[in-house]
């Protein structure tokens, strides 16, 4: 039986790795897989190196009872989870062919904990690569694999005391009360019994530290995690044959208790695993372009007109969908906004209405950036529905118009509500300042509208460039797995937005230069300066807006739906 289950899991593994060996043939797979790879060596490895090269490291026993005690946490927090149903996750298949079949309830257990293995070896070698140097890769496989042993005893565990009539809320409370114990008694033996005192040497307070770990309550309550801590960071060879021999017979107990467990668990699997199938799916359609609904039933802002132009009827649907996904953003931001100006108006003080008025224009300078990302109402959201956009009695151009143009008004309401707020509150602030004669006018809000929604609009149309012109790097297909490969496609795709903004704005800022050097030499002191150096840049900006939008509206009604977007629909 455990050979038929090693040779199955093998073979999946086997499978899975040849077929996103084969993916790397495809450039975007490619490009993702060498960019995804040197994030995480420069996020991770290269810091984790430097860091170690320049600060004093922990001593090895400190070490492991430190982590010790994160293990001691996780494994008494388990018990406070509330799901208390005991199912484990199975796949659709093995629900169907491991369930009717002539097995025991221990040796699906042993099926799972087989099948998570190479899961776990997968995280210890990505551990030992990219995370702590110090780490014994068959030590942080041991420990994962003895942790997920004894996180399904804890789900059973939880399900048998569902049956006993002891539901989440009194396991919640057991749990406080015995991590309360903990606390206590270690904050005795800290204080009380071992005070630190001034020491010459590092390696002198390291063991002052590590001494109130080795006596008394925390000692006692340790002895189990130092299991886990020790053979992922084992100071010494020993330490970590000690370990792992200590985790190989924890393990083994785990699994007895848990096939023990007097609880039918196979239904409950079945519901788990429809869950996780669910949630997967709504993390695909998101993916896809697909927004979740966080407002299900919200009406329309304004009711459309039996008759009209259907780029009204584009706008009053993307307006629709904006509160119903995007309401959760909106609500925050409004909160966010009224709480800023609640702290500065309840202070009553100049220098709090300075500050919190530099916060918003802060936001007012930096939202247009990131709104685009947050409010995809447009052609990202419709782009997999072409075929229906395409039967429309509407221009390419017009429709990408009509598209932009909701996510385009929220963005530019929330903007000039942070762009006032900011301006009234340095006005209130400093009455005489130099901050305030430039920012606290009323020129000051305009211009900052004039600025930012062409920028706005920028942004926006290059979002909306990247599924028209390379589908491919932005929709991926539903069976695409996430992995180091999508975090390169998602680097590549930011860095070629950065880019093309850059190189949007290389006109506008020609253009800028020399209508600051006019306002500067004709209309210094004037009302009229800020605008006089600003509206060329921008109307460039509109210029190129409009050129961007007659390229985007050329290559909608070029596309052949039937051929191009086949990734969507897989």
């Amino acid at each position: 039986m455990i050979a038929t289950f090693v040779e199955f899991t093998l073979r999946g593994t086997r499978n899975r790795i040849v077929q996103r060996l084969r993916r790397l043939r495809d450039p975007r797979y490619l490009i993702g897989a060498v960019v995804g790879l040197a994030y995480l060596w420069f996020a991770f490895f290269r810091n984790t190196r430097g860091l170690s090269a320049r600060r004093p490291a922990f001593t090895g026993d400190l070490l492991v009872d430190i982590l010790g005690l994160v293990v001691l946490a996780m494994m008494v927090l388990a018990w406070a989870l509330p799901q208390d149903s005991g199912g484990l996750q199975f796949s659709e298949a093995e629900i169907a062919h491991l369930f009717p079949a002539p097995l025991r309830r221990r040796d699906l257990l042993l099926y799972k904990i087989i099948r998570a293995q190479p899961q776990a070896l997968g995280s210890a070698i990505a551990f030992f690569i990219f995370g702590w140097r110090r780490s014994w890769l068959i030590g942080v496989w041991a420990a994962l694999s003895v942790l997920s042993i004894y996180f399904i005893f804890v789900a059973l565990g939880r399900a048998r005391l569902k049956l006993m009539h002891i539901g989440f809320i009194a396991r919640l409370v057991i749990v406080s009360v015995i991590l309360t114990a903990l606390a206590n008694f270690a904050i005795k033996d800290v204080i009380k019994r071992h005070p630190i005192r001034k020491t010459a040497t590092h390696a002198d307070v390291m063991r002052l530290i590590d001494k109130p770990f080795r006596t008394g309550a925390v000692n006692a309550a340790l002895f189990v995690p130092r299991f886990f801590s020790g053979a992922a960071v084992a100071p010494t060879p020993a330490t970590l044959a000690t370990s792992v021999a200590g985790l190989a017979g924890l393990g083994f107990l785990f699994f007895v208790l848990a096939a023990r467990m007097n609880v039918s668990f196979e239904e409950a699997s079945i519901v788990a695993s429809a869950k996780r199938a669910a949630r997967i799916e709504r993390m695909r359609s998101r993916q896809s372009g697909k927004m979740e609904i966080s407002v299900r039933r919200f009406g329309p802002l304004f009711r459309l007109a039996e008759t009209g132009t259907p780029e009204v009827a584009i706008f009053w649907k993307n307006v629709i969908a904006l509160v119903r996904t995007g309401f959760g953003i909106i609500v925050l931001m409004l909160v966010l906004a009224v709480l800023m100006i609640g702290i500065a108006v309840w202070s009553h003080e100049e220098t709090a209405y300075t500050v919190i008025g530099s916060m918003f224009l802060f936001m007012a300078a930096f939202f247009p950036i990131a709104a685009p990302q947050m409010f995809a109402n447009d052609l990202r959201l419709d782009l997999a529905r072409s075929e229906v956009l395409k039967s429309y009695p509407l221009a390419g151009d017009k429709l990408v118009a009509a598209e932009m143009a909701a996510p385009l008004f929220a963005i530019g309401a929330l903007n000039a509500l942070f762009a006032v707020c900011g301006s009234v509150l340095i006005r209130l602030g400093e009455h005489s300042g130099r901050l305030a004669q430039f920012a606290g006018t009323p020129q000051f809000v305009v211009t900052v509208l004039i600025l930012t929604l062409p920028v706005c609009a920028v942004l926006l149309l290059i979002r909306n460039a990247m599924p028209l012109y390379f589908p491919a790097w932005t929709m991926r297909p539903a069976d695409d797995p996430r992995s180091f490969v999508t975090i390169g496609n998602r680097i590549v795709v930011l860095f070629a937005n950065l880019i093309a903004l850059a190189i949007a704005l290389i006109p506008a800022a020609l253009v800028f230069l020399p209508s600051l050097w006019i306002a500067v030499k004709f209309f210094s002191g004037n009302a009229i300066f800020v605008a006089v150096a600003t509206v060329p840049a921008a109307a460039v900006i509109v210029f190129e807006v409009w050129l961007g939008v007659k390229a985007l509206g050329a290559r909608f009604d070029a596309l052949d739906v039937s051929n191009e977007f086949d990734i969507v629909m897989v």
